[in-house]
């Protein structure tokens, strides 16, 4: 049989091709039931397809405890393998190397499956998260060949063009990026992707107000979808008001950013992130930063992505849980050395672990030290995970590091390079003016 998108499967059940369409549909329209599948695989549990797709469904967890889930799903799939056809083995094998953070060898197989099967734009949806893992900007010249090779097929879906639209922002193409984004809201007004892609591109344009407008206008259509874009998407609209410096319009929207599933780690991301990004605007909520540290529980001390380690480190420190800090880097170091020799192994060593030293530093006030850690690296962050707008956390706390210590040139020069798009802003008026300090 065949899904709606003539891709075949190792099924006679049209209670399969329905489950396999309904979870297509909510994860690239970034619906709130895809855990549907789950039901699926329960009642169907001799097909590969719904196994694979429940093991994935719990991979987007970024935990430990959500893993060995998706684990036993594929030790279940693993032994239906032999009566599967060429698509299902080579999706099975993708989502194995995923789950064991094999994110090069994911990549690579998922990259296969969208060139032998260009209609399969889940598959490419899933390239897209392990392209996050591994950094956006870094990765953006292959997420841009990705969907250009499946584009001609694919017209149709408006939340495919939303993700060649945003492969088209990550390359600069800001143009290029914004019509195909209008192009996907046209065909449907619920691509919030697509909404996503244009907060990217009106930020990167330096038109603030162009962008509360156009996020705000979208705004409304958000309670229609799964909570954890919502409040990302959300993210991006507190991004334009801290350009602003406007802390009452960025608090009115913190409710719905950290709250609503304040267990799961993009959730928590998210908000570590806005809490961080408010410190370098001279607005901080220290407050804050204590009610995240009730739910991170296990997350600081896994190791799924240097952006996540990040950012768990900053919360903890900024929450003065120094034991915690302590800890959480002595398990960083211990999981560098369990690394074989290779990449990945440079990337924790050479770039996350320094980082993350930088980071605690940073929240000390140890500038000078945070500084001397972040300028070997800083120009590699994109390789830690994240998006072009999400790394902007690291590039604005080395340019704060430059101010606070009177690197007024160097400062200037950096600021162009990196964070040019907030010029006459008043998140760089305070920068500047002020020298950074609150």
């Amino acid at each position: 049989m065949e899904t709606a998108r003539g891709l075949a499967v190792s099924t006679n059940s049209s209670d399969v091709i329905d489950a396999l369409n309904h979870f297509h549909e909510q994860i690239l329209g970034s619906k709130p039931d895809a855990q549907l599948i789950l039901q699926a695989a329960a009642t169907h549990a001799n097909n590969v397809l719904l196994n694979v797709y429940s093991a994935a469904f719990y991979l987007y967890a970024q935990e430990d405890a959500a893993t060995l889930i998706a684990t036993d799903y594929l030790h279940q799939a693993e032994k239906l393998l032999s009566k599967t056809n060429l698509r299902e083995k080579l999706l099975f094998q993708a989502t194995k190397a995923w789950q064991r953070l094999d994110y090069e060898c994911a990549l690579t197989l998922l990259t296969s499956v969208t060139e032998l099967y260009p209609r399969d734009t889940l598959a490419a949806k899933f390239a897209e998260w392990i392209l996050y893992c591994t950094g956006q900007k870094y990765q953006a010249k292959r997420y841009l060949s990705l969907c250009d090779q499946m584009a001609a097929v694919n017209q149709d879906e408006s939340h495919f063009l939303a993700m060649h639209a945003f492969a088209h922002e990550l390359n600069g193409h800001l143009s290029d990026s914004k019509r195909m984004a209008e192009k996907a809201v046209s065909l449907d007004p619920l691509t919030p992707w697509a909404h996503h892609c244009l907060s990217h591109v009106y930020l990167n344009n330096n038109d603030i107000e162009g962008g509360l407008r156009a996020m705000q206008s979208f705004q409304a259509s958000w309670e229609n979808i799964q909570p954890l874009l919502r409040g990302h998407n959300t993210w991006h609209i507190a991004l334009f008001h801290l350009a602003q410096r406007d802390l009452a319009a960025v608090m009115k929207l913190y409710p719905v950013i950290f709250g609503t599933l304040p267990d799961l780690v993009c959730e928590q991301l998210d908000t570590i992130s806005l809490l961080w990004r408010m410190d370098l605007a001279g607005l901080s909520q220290d407050d804050l930063f204590a009610p995240v540290v009730s739910h991170v529980a296990n997350k600081p001390f896994e190791q799924y992505t240097g952006f996540n380690t990040l950012h768990y480190l900053y919360c903890l420190a900024k929450a003065g849980e120094w034991q915690a800090v302590s800890q959480a880097l002595s398990v960083l170091q211990n999981y560098i050395y369990s690394l074989s020799p290779g990449f990945n192994q440079e990337l924790w060593q050479k770039i996350i672990l320094p980082a993350s030293k930088a980071v605690v530093a940073f929240v000390q006030q140890d500038y000078q030290q945070a500084y001397l850690l972040l300028k070997p690296v800083i120009a590699d962050c994109f390789l830690v995970g994240g998006s072009d707008a999400q790394d902007e956390l690291f590039t604005q706390t080395y340019l704060l590091c430059l101010i606070r210590l009177n690197k007024m040139t160097e400062a200037q020069q950096f600021f162009t390079d990196y964070l040019g798009h907030y010029k006459n802003t008043a998140l760089a008026a305070y920068w500047f003016d002020s020298k950074g300090s609150s």
